[in-house]
């Protein structure tokens, strides 16, 4: 398997579009135009293929971990993708897994000895 094929298979299971493969290429150290990240994604008989590097590969995948999680000097920060993914669950009005989630939190800042603002 290809380099170019790990990071289709990464983009698609993350459902990655391409602004934010890029800015992940960018978290890990890299400047990517939006044409060179399409061309990383072209198949390898398409004339714009550009095949990708072990480094630039090793360098999305620790971008993919600082977009994943955040940064280590910013650990209150929500990650991105959880976020996207609540945002998903707004969209798509599914009550009962936000409703989870917010036990979840009250369930966590009650374990780590913080108030619960949302009981009055």
């Amino acid at each position: 398997m290809t380099n170019n094929n790990v990071l289709k298979k990464i983009a698609i299971a993350n459902n990655l579009r391409h602004f934010e493969i890029k800015e992940i290429f960018e978290l890990g150290g890299f400047a990517f135009s939006s044409s060179q990240i399409k061309a990383f994604m072209a198949g390898a008989k398409n004339k714009n293929y550009e095949k990708l590097s072990d480094e630039h590969l090793e360098g999305f995948l620790n971008g993919l971990i600082i977009y994943s999680r955040g940064t280590l000097d910013e650990p209150a920060l929500l990650p991105r993708l959880i976020e996207n993914f609540i945002i998903g669950l707004i969209e798509k009005e599914n009550l009962d897994a936000l409703e989870e989630i917010r036990c979840l939190i009250d369930d966590a800042t009650d374990a780590l000895g913080g108030t619960d603002d949302t009981a009055t």
